[in-house]
C-alpha cells in the first residue's frame, strides 16, 4: 500500500526498510537483507525499496555488519545506514551513537 501510495503521489524516491531480526518475533520477512531482498522480489517492489542497515541488527541476524552491507551493495539496494550503538545488556539498539571526545 506504501509504494502504491508512492506512485500516486509522484514521489520519485526510494522508500526505507530496515531488517530487524527478532523483531517482533523470529520467523518473519525482515530478519536479515538477504530475507527482505526475497520478499521484495517475491512481491514486485524492488524497484520501490532500498534497505536502512543497523550494526546491531547483522549482529542479531548472525552476520557481520559487512556481510550486510556487501549484499545490499552487491544487489543495488543499499539506501541507509543507521549508527547508533548496541546496548551491551541487552539484545536490542539505542539511540546512542559512536562517539570520539579527542
Amino acid at each position: 500500500m506504501v509504494a502504491e501510495y508512492k506512485e500516486s503521489i509522484g514521489f520519485k524516491g526510494k522508500l526505507l526498510i530496515e531488517p530487524k531480526p527478532c523483531e517482533p518475533t523470529k520467523h518473519q520477512y525482515d530478519h536479515d537483507s538477504a530475507a527482505v531482498h526475497a520478499f521484495l522480489l517475491q512481491h514486485g517492489l524492488e524497484k520501490s525499496f532500498a534497505l536502512n542497515l543497523e550494526a546491531n541488527h547483522a549482529t542479531l541476524a548472525g552476520h557481520s555488519f559487512s556481510h550486510e552491507v556487501d549484499y545490499a551493495l552487491s544487489h543495488n539496494l543499499l539506501g541507509s545506514i543507521d549508527a547508533n550503538i548496541r546496548e551491551t545488556q541487552q539484545d536490542n539498539d539505542t539511540q546512542q551513537f559512536h562517539m570520539d571526545n579527542q
